[in-house]
């Protein structure tokens, strides 16, 4: 059945407004906000009202039933306990989460040998084969740093407590504070080195949980990851932030892993590091990225820091670093909700201009969104596929608050594809996780709790 044709439209004014969690702190208290909090670094003041009411406009076709029946398939095919791998046989030793008992993570689907979590026969009725084993055992610290935003978002406090009570968990591996990039299930580290996006991303649900419901814990520990992403995960001579802790002498960074959001949030929270200017260098190299491509629309998916497009070396790009493809599906998402919660004029030129483009190529219509990457040297269509419907959801957010009648017309297409609920773990974590992500935002879930 096609969702969007199964619930109704509910009105704007109601999505703009909306926070389904009574237990939500109408004023929860202020953080020590040191050099005056959010609404001094770098927006242009745009609106702040109680309960997240916003200046830019969601779709006319948002409807916030659609997040609201993704939600609960996203979380039964991807959220896993701890006490249900121990319950379905996994000899695995759990020894090391032992003070969260409660832990949750997000199923990252591999067929790494490494992955294999022994002796697992089921896993919330489900039987599982060998194989599977390999396919559902390891988390990436990513997963964890959406799910805890999406869980936030949907106004699940549970899942949102058992998924930072495994990032808690998983830290203990590290002498960093902050989480590793991969794990085997409950049980041990597979890569050491940390993904700087998945902290930043971490923090900021920790600050807006604060926020959201009043428990100072999440604060706390949210200064905490803040302070060890600045001193781990900041370029000092420039104010980029690293992909990894382990890439300070690597010449290349990721665009997609720039969250003007969390920056804003952490100078609220930390007057100690110059958050304001570590936002406005990522604003200033974005933009140059964006005006020297040959689309002066699309961006690389790894670049140096010059700007210019640049193979990150581990393995992951060599064809596909100067593509707007697998990283750089996230940059719309996380400048579209800049925009939106603070309308700022930078954001705002990377929305015009990447959404100008995606109206000229598709001749307005979301149903021609090419099945292949742009070339951000040439502007030409790549070999690269990015059929998914994340895709999809990341060029409709291109168009938030700067081009309407994209906007509108395209999260009404993007709204038509179902949540898969497809079991083997295929190959559709990072799909689905995303697609959840721009569900729950162009529907109307991305409430600003203060």
């Amino acid at each position: 059945m096609n969702i969007v044709k199964k619930f109704a439209i509910i009105p704007l004014i109601v999505l703009m407004a909306c926070s389904s969690d009574s237990s939500s702190p109408v004023n929860p208290p202020d953080p020590d906000t040191g050099n005056g909090g959010a609404d001094n670094n770098g927006s242009n003041n745009g609106e702040e009202g109680s309960g997240g009411t916003a200046t830019v406009s969601l779709p006319t076709t948002a409807n916030i039933a659609i997040p609201e029946a993704q939600y609960p398939i996203w979380k039964s095919r991807w959220v896993v306990s701890m006490a249900d791998e121990k319950a379905g046989g996994s000899t695995l030793n759990y020894s090391r989460f032992d003070a969260y008992p409660n832990a949750m993570r997000v199923k990252w689907d591999t067929k790494d040998d490494r992955c294999d979590i022994t002796g697992l026969t089921t896993l919330n009725g489900d039987n599982i084969t060998a194989g599977m084993r390999k396919q559902i055992g390891c988390t990436v610290s990513e997963a964890i740093g959406y799910g805890l935003l999406i869980s936030l978002f949907n106004d699940d406090r549970t899942t949102f407590d058992g998924l930072w009570a495994y990032n808690r968990g998983a830290r203990t591996f590290s002498v960093i504070n902050l989480m590793p990039w991969q794990l085997l299930s409950f049980n041990k580290t597979i890569s050491n080195v940390a993904a700087l996006d998945a902290d930043l991303d971490v923090a900021t649900a920790l600050i807006l949980a604060y926020h959201k419901w009043g428990d100072a814990a999440y604060l706390e520990d949210a200064k905490t990851l803040v302070t060890a992403i600045y001193d781990k995960g900041i370029n000092k001579d420039n104010y980029l932030t690293y992909p990894g802790n382990n890439w300070t002498q690597r010449d290349v960074y990721n665009l997609s892993y720039f969250s003007p959001v969390a920056f804003r949030l952490f100078a609220s929270v930390d007057d100690a590091h110059p958050w304001n200017d570590i936002l406005n260098k990522h604003y200033e190299y974005m933009l140059k990225i964006q005006q020297n491509g040959a689309t002066k629309a699309v961006f690389p998916d790894w670049s140096n820091a010059n700007g210019e497009p640049k193979d990150p070396a581990n393995g992951s790009a060599a064809g596909s670093y100067m593509l707007y493809d697998k990283e750089s599906v996230r940059i719309p998402w996380r400048i579209a909700w800049d925009y939106y919660w603070y309308q700022d004029d930078r954001a705002k030129q990377v929305l015009t201009s990447l959404s100008n483009f995606i109206v000229e190529k598709t001749g307005g219509d979301p149903t021609q969104i090419p099945n292949y990457s742009f070339n951000y040297l040439t502007g030409a269509l790549s070999g690269s596929e990015i059929s998914g419907v994340h895709y999809k959801g990341a060029y409709c957010l291109s168009g938030l608050g700067v081009n309407p009648d994209w906007v509108n017309n395209c999260t009404g297409y993007f709204n038509g594809f179902e949540m898969s609920t497809t079991i083997g773990y295929n190959g559709t974590y990072f799909m689905q996780i995303l697609q959840m992500m721009y569900s729950s935002f162009l529907n109307g879930k991305f409430v600003k709790p203060f």
